[in-house]
């Protein structure tokens, strides 16, 4: 679970992303991630995640108060809609592990609400929750994961979903593998792995 940090989301204005990096205003500020920019929001807390064996960047994680949002941009063929084939998977996926996941209207589209359990030092369960949306654009879906005990809450959604819509994608014109991780690049003096978290 994340530790209580400063709620920089708080107040946040909604907007009308996440955006293809072409269609973005004009006067837009991100945290450059290559791929993906990340909406600039005064203290915001990011960390690159990167995969153990490879050691290349296939997420971000922003936390603000008791929340966690993971950000991944997945590829997609154009013209189609990749949350339509990942969600179901995703939920059979999370149900075999325990999981409790209902499908759920949300502001930016059909969302996962999760309560998945964890298994505490004691040997008690928990069950944490999570929220996993899908918001598709040209070529690629931009994966949100958000975890804590409030992201079910309305307030803690609308803040959460209006960082998402101050994001933007830059899918690029290569070819890329339907439903593949695209690789970030974190921008200069984001922490290497194992480092702590930096700040916008």
């Amino acid at each position: 679970m994340p530790e209580n940090l400063p709620d920089v989301l708080d107040g946040l204005e909604r907007l009308d992303g996440p955006w293809s990096l072409a269609d973005a205003p004009a006067d837009a500020t991100f945290i450059d991630f290559g791929a993906l920019r990340v909406g600039a929001v005064e203290g915001l807390r990011f960390r690159p995640e990167y995969d153990q064996a490879t050691r290349t960047c296939g997420a971000v994680s922003i936390r603000s108060g008791l929340v966690q949002v993971q950000l991944q941009v997945v590829a997609a063929p154009r013209g189609e809609d990749r949350w339509t084939a990942l969600r179901p998977q995703m939920a059979e996926r999370l149900r075999a592990e325990g999981a409790h996941v209902s499908v759920v209207e949300g502001d930016l589209g059909p969302e996962l609400a999760v309560l998945r359990p964890h298994q505490r030092p004691d040997g008690t369960t928990a069950a944490i929750p999570m929220r996993v949306q899908g918001i598709g654009g040209d070529r690629w879906m931009l994966k949100v994961t958000s975890i804590g005990p409030t992201v079910h809450d309305a307030a803690t959604r609308a803040k959460v979903d209006a960082l998402v819509s101050r994001c933007a994608v830059e899918r690029g014109s290569g070819p890329a593998v339907a439903g593949s991780v695209l690789e970030l690049t974190p921008p200069p003096g984001a922490p290497r792995p194992g480092a702590e978290g930096g700040r916008a």
